[in-house]
């Protein structure tokens, strides 16, 4: 009997230590979710304000950077180039060698507008001698020959480098269909002509001739010439 109060005394107080530690642990559970449960409400705060903090920030910016529409794209020429100017002689770049002729091409057009016609021979002459020009006929064949005198040259030739040298019209003679035809003006040069006669010249480009020893003169460029009334 005795034995038996022993034994139930201790399972009730094995029962109450672990009726103890079930209301420790209940309790240490609620606690913990509990905690958990207001995190997670303050992170959920904080994106809200995050949230309304962007939005308000996109909002000035789309205010700054209003996109402008542009209803009609104006036409543009092919790399910013005029097509409609007339063409000119293209200044090098310092990347590119300046051509030898530039300046005579640009002396020879002031020349040549302020020649008169017919004559100024003496003037022709100076401007020759000066540039230490060649005086030429014309061949067939685009071929040309030492002329006699400035008077019966037909083209000027100015020295290049090397041996290429730059033929211009001499300014002297008036392009009619006679020298369009048969002196060579239309296979060396690109130009206006269309009948009559041009009495002056002025080259764009000078045709590129290269004189060889052994073949001769041989066309490396054709030049461009307006001709003028």
């Amino acid at each position: 009997m005795e034995e038996t109060t022993v034994l139930s005394s201790a399972l009730n107080f094995l029962s109450l230590g672990l009726s103890v530690v079930l209301l420790f642990a209940v309790a240490y559970l609620w606690s913990s979710n509990s905690r958990k449960s207001a995190q997670l409400q303050q992170i959920q705060s904080d994106l809200q304000k995050v949230k309304k903090k962007l939005s308000t920030l996109e909002e000035k910016v789309r205010e700054i950077r209003e996109p402008t529409v542009v209803s009609e794209v104006p036409p543009v020429e092919p790399f910013g180039l005029n097509l409609d100017e007339p063409r000119e002689v293209r200044i090098a770049t310092p990347l590119e060698p300046q051509k030898p002729w530039l300046n005579f091409i640009k002396e020879y057009n002031e020349f040549a507008e302020a020649l008169a016609s017919p004559g100024q021979l003496k003037k022709c002459e100076k401007f020759v001698r000066d540039n230490k020009l060649k005086i030429l006929t014309y061949g067939s064949a685009m071929t040309f020959r030492p002329a006699i005198d400035v008077k019966d040259s037909i083209y000027w030739a100015f020295k290049g480098s090397g041996n290429e040298f730059a033929i211009v019209p001499n300014p002297m003679n008036p392009c009619d269909e006679e020298l369009h035809e048969y002196g060579g003006m239309k296979e060396i040069y690109a130009l206006n002509y269309q009948d009559g006669v041009y009495r002056k010249y002025f080259v764009k480009l000078p045709a590129i001739f290269i004189s060889d020893p052994v073949n001769g003169w041989m066309l490396k460029d054709t030049g461009v010439v307006n001709l003028e009334r």
